[in-house]
């Protein structure tokens, strides 16, 4: 059996203009994550493409090099970016305070709680295909991606590989949705309450030989072992967002 670590990237700068960077307390959750990878004994390790990923992983690597062990170069797959969420934003907040009068301070004097509740409206739309833009990639697509990503990480592992892949929190919940076969929107519902920094361990059966195998995750030989610990995190960095 193979082992793959399905990681959430550090806390990213939210609220400010640059989202896709992590936080000073992101790079502090990422060398906590480089000093647990560094006892992982991994063959691989792959990255989505987003910054606040990317920074996540050369983070811990610099960890681990400090902790004596070099970590091996990212792999970066595309297919891991997150789902479209400030696109989905930009296109859908004015149908939703035309929808909704209560969301009209989004505009004018918007506050954390209210953002919030807009962009979890949304999401939950989108989610479940009820709103969609021309353009956007819809929640189908999404999980599309994500599972082609999946299989070429899979594909390409040698039998009984530990491989840990930093990505974010929807492409994890797809992986998790897809081991249990639950639909879509669950997927992205499950996403919703995967921390910053944690870890997501997952089973899956590996064959033999050199060669990268096309279609390679298959839901019914992966199994979820452990979902969104934060047990190599002191309390203080333990955040969802």
């Amino acid at each position: 059996m193979g082992t793959l670590y399905l990681i959430r990237h550090g806390q990213a700068s939210y609220g400010e203009a640059d989202y896709d960077r992590l936080s000073a307390r992101g790079h502090e959750q990422a060398r906590a994550v480089g000093t647990w990878l560094a006892k992982a004994r991994l063959e691989a390790i792959y990255a989505g493409p987003l910054r606040r990923q990317l920074q996540t992983v050369d983070t811990a690597r610099a960890s681990a090099t400090a902790a004596g062990v070099e970590l091996p170069p990212a792999t970066v797959l595309p297919e891991l970016a997150e789902y479209p969420a400030f696109e989905m934003l930009q296109h859908l907040v004015p149908r939703l305070v035309a929808e909704h009068p209560k969301f009209e301070a989004l505009t004018s004097a918007p506050t954390p709680r209210l953002r919030d509740e807009a962009f979890h409206t949304i999401l939950t739309r989108w989610a479940s295909d009820e709103w969609a833009v021309a353009g956007l990639e819809r929640v189908s697509e999404f999980v599309t991606r994500v599972r082609a990503g999946l299989d070429r990480m899979l594909g390409a592992a040698q039998s009984g590989a530990r491989i840990a892949c930093v990505t974010s929190a929807g492409p994890i919940g797809v992986a998790v949705g897809l081991t249990f076969g639950i639909p879509d929107e669950r997927m992205v519902r499950t996403s919703i309450v995967i921390r910053n920094a944690s870890v997501t361990e997952l089973r899956f059966r590996t064959q033999a030989g050199d060669r990268p195998r096309e279609h390679a995750w298959k839901p019914d030989q992966v199994s979820l072992v452990t979902f969104n610990l934060t047990g190599h995190l002191p309390d203080d960095l333990h955040t969802e967002r």
